[in-house]
């Protein structure tokens, strides 16, 4: 019995002795682990960054524009006849004074030729009546019919040389002519369309309609022209109409601004897009659009604050505005000065360590639409 008790005595203690062994062995594996660990370097992520600056940022909105000639015309003939002549090409540019097309004037030139051969002999009748009037062979009568009957043939002699000119349709102005299938010897009744002209014009016209609320949109205000058949893209134009009342269907309010044709490449009745400043502009933060996350809960920056001499990240919700050539504004969240991560900030997360060249505060102003 006393045997048996030893036994087990030598086993428990056997048992024990490897237990300890084991537990100073695991105890010494998890203090050289801490201490690797603790001489390991925090981790960190590099990241550009940027210093927030002030700016201005005003409310705007695109509309649809028409661009128009700012001299337009569509010829159309005062008299009926038959066309003698076509003195231009579709398409072609014609210069004041040029002739478009010339009626056939043969039986105009005719009674013409008749009237004032009357006119001629009506000249000379009456002043031969008027030789007589100190004779007593004088006769009032005959001497005021010899003076009606001169007037009414030089009268008529007029009016066919009126008629004549309107035969002969000429360009108002230099203007680009429209396409036409006019043929000489047509027949043509009045009131025909002849051709239609766009004036050839370093400027031109752009229509469009913006909301009636958009009070800070009048005469001399400058809007934003953009078009995909200029290369550089947007153009400056400047208010010069407003309509007098709104529409009655849409309750908008047509404006008329003078832009630069760019060399013809804005042809009237193509559609440009209009940019037009709403309101009067406000004081804003500006940083580079790299900056912003956009995340379920909003949009946020991570802002790079220093702590015991060293940069970490910390999210900072914002609320941003408008973009403009990669910048975008920040209405509420950031301060001017504050360092934040632009380029690579979506390796960022709250609290970690950040490494970045701090750029020097360059705080100007500048605006944005």
């Amino acid at each position: 019995m006393l045997r048996h008790s030893l036994a087990w005595l030598v086993v428990i203690i056997a048992m024990g002795g490897i237990a300890g062994g084991l537990t100073l062995y695991k105890r010494s594996e998890m203090n050289a682990a801490e201490a690797a660990a603790a001489a390991y370097p925090e981790p960190s992520e590099a990241v550009a960054s940027v210093r927030a600056r002030q700016g201005e940022w005003s409310t705007s909105t695109r509309a649809i524009g028409t661009v128009v000639a700012m001299r337009e015309l569509e010829i159309r003939n005062e008299i009926a006849g038959a066309i003698a002549e076509i003195g231009f090409k579709s398409g072609a540019i014609v210069e004041p004074g040029q002739t478009l097309i010339q009626f056939d004037t043969r039986q105009e030139r005719a009674l013409l030729a008749a009237a004032q051969a009357e006119a001629r002999l009506g000249k000379i009748t009456l002043e031969r009546r008027e030789s007589l009037r100190s004779s007593p062979a004088f006769s009032a009568q005959d001497y005021d019919r010899a003076r009606e009957e001169l007037a009414g043939a030089t009268a008529r002699a007029n009016n066919l040389e009126v008629a004549i000119d309107k035969k002969k349709i000429v360009a108002p102005f230099r203007a680009r002519i429209g396409i036409t299938n006019l043929q000489p010897g047509a027949y043509l009744d009045v009131g025909t369309l002849l051709a239609k002209l766009q004036g050839v014009d370093e400027q031109a016209y752009v229509d469009f309609s913006l909301p009636q609320d958009s009070a800070a949109v009048q005469p001399g205000s400058l809007v934003t022209i953009l078009s995909s058949a200029v290369p550089n893209g947007a153009m400056s134009a400047k208010i010069v109409a407003e309509e007098n009342s709104a529409d009655s269907v849409d309750r908008a309010v047509r404006f008329r601004a003078v832009v630069d044709s760019a060399g013809g490449k804005l042809r009237p009745g193509s559609f440009v897009d209009v940019i037009a400043v709403t309101s009067a502009p406000r004081p804003v933060i500006m940083v580079p659009l790299s900056a912003v996350r956009r995340s379920p809960h909003g949009e946020h920056v991570f802002l790079l604050a220093t702590e015991d001499g060293k940069l970490r990240a910390r999210q900072r919700v914002v609320q941003t505005g408008a973009v403009q050539n990669g910048e975008i504004a920040i209405l509420k969240g950031l301060a001017a000065g504050d360092l934040v991560a632009s380029s690579g900030s979506f390796k960022l997360r709250e609290g970690l360590l950040v490494n970045t060249d701090v750029p020097t505060a360059s705080i100007s102003a500048t605006t944005v639409n």
